[in-house]
């Protein structure tokens, strides 16, 4: 409990009993379309295994997309944000590199999972978790941060530019931002996308993360979305999916894209 009210005045957080819910019919990661309680509790279902997800190939791209955007960059004693932090193998990517880290997620099991794996890791790494409600909203000082980093979250949001403004908001000026998001122009993704739609007419739950997975974008759309928020994009990388390496970063190959911006 100190560490946590530690991390919280770091951060500059308020009062969180305001953001916090035990409603799962409170909307969250989802379309206007599907039910927030649907897409919540689709990640709740996932949440047992999700750090095991690390092990398999598509996600440990992942891995090594976000830490290709850091590169060598110095994070000791900066602030960081992962905004959808699921188990939080990012966010102690992170911490381990001696940031001060929170960790937010819509998902209570999310946030009990990634509470209790960092609690077996050695060290004194300055990382908590906390549930919010959105990440349109967060609980956090203007120009509070250092970096945020958003993996593969903004698919299900109801409305990303309200989420990147307020990205903008807490970050400072030259903060960095590492986002991912559905890549519009892969093969892979379309490949999906008619699996599921022939999955529903047959009645099976193929690719079911594309009831809730509504917002794919180009590069050059995303970009200018980032920009309208007062990021400035040094990096597009093209990444996931089970295809070989040098296919996942040709444009029309990795099922997602990454983008390293930094706040003007």
């Amino acid at each position: 409990m100190e560490h946590n009210s530690r991390i919280r005045d770091v951060f500059g957080i308020r009062d969180l009993a305001h953001v916090r819910y035990t409603d799962p019919t409170v909307t969250v990661l989802t379309s206007p379309e599907i039910p927030a309680k649907d897409a919540i509790a689709y990640h709740r279902e996932l949440a047992t295994g999700w750090e095991q997800r690390y092990s398999k190939p598509a996600f440990r791209a992942r891995l090594r997309v976000f830490e290709e955007c850091l590169g060598d960059r110095d994070l000791r004693g900066q602030a960081w944000l992962d905004a959808g932090c699921g188990s939080g193998t990012m966010a102690r990517v992170l911490a381990e590199r001696d940031a001060r880290v929170l960790g937010v997620d819509a998902a209570q099991e999310m946030i009990e999972n990634a509470r209790k794996l960092a609690s077996v890791r050695e060290g004194n790494l300055q990382l908590s978790f906390e549930r919010v409600a959105t990440i349109a909203q967060l609980p956090l000082a203007a120009a509070s941060l250092d970096g945020i980093l958003c993996s593969s979250v903004l698919e299900y949001v109801p409305e990303p530019a309200l989420c990147l403004a307020e990205f903008a908001r807490v970050l400072r000026p030259g903060g960095v931002l590492v986002v991912s998001v559905a890549n519009r122009n892969s093969v892979v993704r379309k490949v999906q996308i008619a699996a599921h739609s022939m999955g529903r007419i047959l009645g099976q739950k193929w690719c079911a993360f594309l009831d809730y997975s509504r917002n794919d974008y180009t590069a050059a759309g995303f970009r200018e979305l980032l920009k309208q928020q007062g990021f400035v994009t040094s990096a597009v990388i093209p990444f996931g999916s089970p295809i070989p390496h040098w296919l996942q970063r040709r444009g029309f190959g990795g099922s997602l894209l990454a983008f390293s911006s930094v706040r003007e």
